[in-house]
């Protein structure tokens, strides 16, 4: 890696995932610093939901913005 990741702003960071997606050392790399930048307040959800709990996830979302 050339690049010093931790210098990339996140959305600098989201293009070089973006760049070098088959590259898995280098996503990693790239998704370690953007985790560990966020906000302690985020919503952390499950990987593993059904398509109707990730729906019930998106309009409460939507409905909460209004």
């Amino acid at each position: 890696m050339s690049k010093n990741l931790e210098n990339l702003t996140n959305r600098e960071l989201k293009a070089y995932i973006k760049a070098h997606w088959n590259d898995e050392s280098a996503c990693h790399a790239a998704l370690k610093i953007l985790m560990s930048r966020r906000s302690e307040n985020t919503a952390k959800y499950a990987y593993d939901i059904t398509d109707e709990e990730m729906k019930a996830l998106f309009v409460e979302k939507i409905q909460s913005k209004l």
